[in-house]
């Protein structure tokens, strides 16, 4: 199968029958609006934009949701944007991806002089994370992931990790928050 760049973002890669990527298609039925952002922050559904200020979304979490509050330092400026069993059950971590990279040969210039790379791919349904040597392996939590796109901090869902060390797999496993099933 071959695999060329979708032309309308430049980023995601789709099949040679598909004529945009997944991640473009909804922005065409939108038409020049950017995605709504979700007010309703009692749960979290896959696709919405949910602000500009990863700090401020995940306060709002904490108070609809029961987030860990203490932990809302985490998300500030050159800090990872990652909380440790920071979710209702203290059980799943909750991640902001502030430079994601769609492109796999763009790796080594995705931000300079930063030790993880996150790389998304297949519209989201894998991330792949590339640490410096020195973080190592990972927790085992699943992830509550938003990503940072044009419109803001998208909701991509939550991600089980399948491969762990200095380079680590994620999948996705579901597209709303809190969990229901």
């Amino acid at each position: 199968m071959n695999y060329k760049k979708c032309p309308k973002c430049e980023l995601n890669y789709i099949t040679d029958d598909e004529e945009i990527c997944a991640t473009c298609r909804p922005q065409i039925q939108i038409i020049s609006h950017t995605k709504k952002i979700e007010t309703d922050f009692s749960h979290i559904v896959r696709g919405c934009v949910y602000g500009g200020n990863s700090r401020k979304i995940y306060e709002k979490f904490c108070d609809t949701l029961g987030w860990d509050k203490s932990k809302a330092n985490q998300f500030g400026w050159q800090t990872p944007l990652y909380a440790a069993n920071a979710d209702m059950d203290r059980a799943n971590d909750v991640w902001f991806i502030f430079y994601p990279n769609y492109d796999a040969h763009k790796l080594d210039a995705v931000v300079n002089d930063y030790h993880v790379v996150n790389l998304i791919q297949n519209s989201g349904d894998t991330i792949i994370e590339v640490v410096d040597d020195i973080i190592g392996k990972s927790n085992n939590a699943n992830r509550i992931t938003f990503v940072k796109t044009n419109s803001g901090y998208e909701f991509f869902g939550v991600y089980k990790i399948i491969k762990n060390g200095t380079t680590r797999l994620y999948q996705r496993i579901y597209d709303n928050y809190p969990i229901k099933g």
